[in-house]
């Protein structure tokens, strides 16, 4: 259990590598491309068989088959559910983990199993447990094992059709088109596994005839989440070597469960100020409201928890209950300047992939019949500068004013263009990536709330330098942080400046060197275009 991480990271790894050489094989044997086609469809059918049993070997679960760990109540609300719903009752796992969480795993309704951890019975009521086991008891009717097998394939099969048709000349154009479609089929995985989730939801809400009880859980899953996060930071910190090693332990199963489990810390991180209903609900409100909050879930397996329990909000007033978490009632996007944000955000990234696509893709333009102008390299060279310009004077700026946690939790406006300049006075609990010791990234706590303090460095080799020779010293001190808060899928505060109690100070220069950066961009590009180089 120890090094339970690594090892599905290890597994992950190997599962590439084995479809990499696979794949290297059959191109290099030059099979058509049904045969291409063919192989993925038969390795994920492999994954699909062996999983559960990997999951067994791998993960320490302790099988409640006599019934004696589970709690007599849950036990026989899953017997009475299943009954009803004429399914065979799951096997019962438990995990001992401080991280509460619960996952559901099988090939069909007949083998499937449902696991709970320790920290999950501790944390909730046995209403809000049974929620929970209804929720994972939906992903095993809907069969979500057998349509996110089928949904993963998707995006293998679009890759072997780029892989098997990029050296085909004439069919260039369908190879680029797939590989868009890969990449495009990623996102759209994701956004069918939360679709199931929500289902999931719906499903425990239904037959339970209480869906603030999952409300409840949900909350209470995501503060616990990052509550043991925060502990465990705190431990690295300061605990025994024990302790250490112990706490090493819990967070490594904490993070592995997360990946198939009810909930995610990403998913519900900013729930680190309070479990308490009407401090979660103002705390939610930003991923309801700020447009950013859509884009950044676009990339996560689980949806927002706010909009998990806005969901489940409505099938309360359905069935004419009162909810625990009020969410504000006016909660329409407040779109802004929004638009602008995500242009100035993407628009040097856009003009420099297209600088490098004109470079080193000449053949390809050529081939789709593109022509383009003289200098146009040279032109967007000058654009990327220009636009980083742009882009560090909107996400930089303002005169550095006190705050808490807990008040810029609440903050509706801010995100990762709009910032908000800010001084913080707390302790650090550890570094940002807990046992690394390189890691210039801290956690500061305040009376309010616990938040990242993120160091951002443009010279090459800053962050290492500051991590391994001065962040320790940091550790443990009341300090005061100047930065900019942020909203990404987690809160985090952009280190300008970090004063410890004894005078010790460290500043940032990244924006100032992004400048520099970007001036040099413009100048290269004047002087290449004017051909003096």
């Amino acid at each position: 259990m120890k090094f339970l991480t690594r090892s599905l990271v290890i597994l992950l790894f190997l599962y590439g590598l084995v479809f990499a050489v696979g794949d290297m094989y059959l191109k290099r044997e030059g099979v058509p491309l049904w045969l291409a086609l063919t192989f993925p469809v038969v390795f994920v059918g492999i994954q699909y068989l062996i999983g559960p049993w990997i999951i067994e070997t791998i993960l320490s679960i302790s099988w409640d088959d006599n019934g004696s760990q589970l709690p007599a109540r849950n036990r026989e609300f899953i017997e009475k559910l299943c009954a009803e719903r004429g399914l065979k009752v799951p096997r019962i796992g438990i995990i001992q983990s401080g991280t509460p969480n619960a996952f559901s795993f099988g090939r069909l309704r007949s083998d499937a199993s449902v696991v709970v951890t320790s920290g999950l019975l501790e944390v909730l009521g046995t209403e809000e447990a049974n929620a929970v086991l209804a929720h994972e008891i939906g992903h095993i009717e809907h069969l979500d094992f057998l349509v996110m097998t089928l949904a993963a394939l998707a995006p293998l099969l679009l890759y072997q059709i780029y892989v098997f048709t990029d050296r085909i000349n004439n069919l260039r154009a369908v190879a680029y088109t797939a590989y868009l479609c890969y990449l495009l089929s990623q996102f759209i995985v994701l956004m069918l596994n939360r679709t199931r989730e929500y289902w999931a939801d719906h499903y425990a809400a239904e037959v339970t005839r209480d869906p603030d009880a999952l409300s409840s859980a949900l909350v209470k899953i995501a503060y616990g989440m990052v509550r043991t996060e925060g502990e465990y930071r705190e431990a690295m910190a300061n605990g025994s070597k024990d302790q250490k090693a112990e706490g090493r332990r819990k967070y490594r199963l904490g993070g592995s469960l997360a990946l198939m489990g009810i909930s995610n810390i990403r998913s519900g991180a900013a729930l680190a100020l309070s479990a308490n209903p009407a401090e979660a609900a103002a705390v939610m409100q930003w991923d309801l409201v700020n447009p950013w909050a859509r884009l950044y879930e676009m990339n996560s397996t689980h949806p927002l928890t706010a909009l998990r329990v806005r969901e489940l909000n409505q099938q309360v007033s359905a069935m004419h209950q009162s909810s625990r978490y009020q969410l504000p009632q006016d909660n329409r996007i407040r779109w802004g300047l929004f638009p602008l944000e995500v242009v100035l955000w993407a628009a040097p990234f856009l003009t420099s992939f297209a600088m490098l696509t004109i470079w080193w893709q000449s053949d390809l333009l050529t081939s789709l019949g593109v022509t383009l102008p003289p200098g146009m390299k040279p032109v967007l060279l000058m654009s990327t500068g220009v636009f980083w310009i742009l882009r560090t004077l909107y996400r930089y700026g303002g005169s550095f004013e006190a705050a808490t946690v807990g008040r810029l939790l609440e903050d509706m406006e801010v995100s990762q263009m709009l910032p908000r300049a800010v001084k913080l006075t707390g302790t650090i609990l550890g570094r940002g990536v807990p046992g690394a010791f390189w890691s210039p990234d801290l956690v500061l706590r305040d009376a309010t709330g616990i938040i990242f303090v993120l160091y951002r460095q443009s010279i090459p080799f800053a962050r290492f330098m500051f991590g391994v020779s001065e962040a320790d010293s940091f550790i443990g001190q009341q300090v005061e942080v100047e930065g900019w808060f942020r909203r990404g899928m987690t809160p985090y505060i952009e280190m300008s400046k970090i004063t410890s109690e004894g005078g010790q100070a460290h500043r940032t220069y990244s924006r100032w060197v992004q400048y520099a950066v970007s001036v040099v961009a413009i100048a290269l590009g004047w002087f290449w275009l004017s051909g003096t180089i």
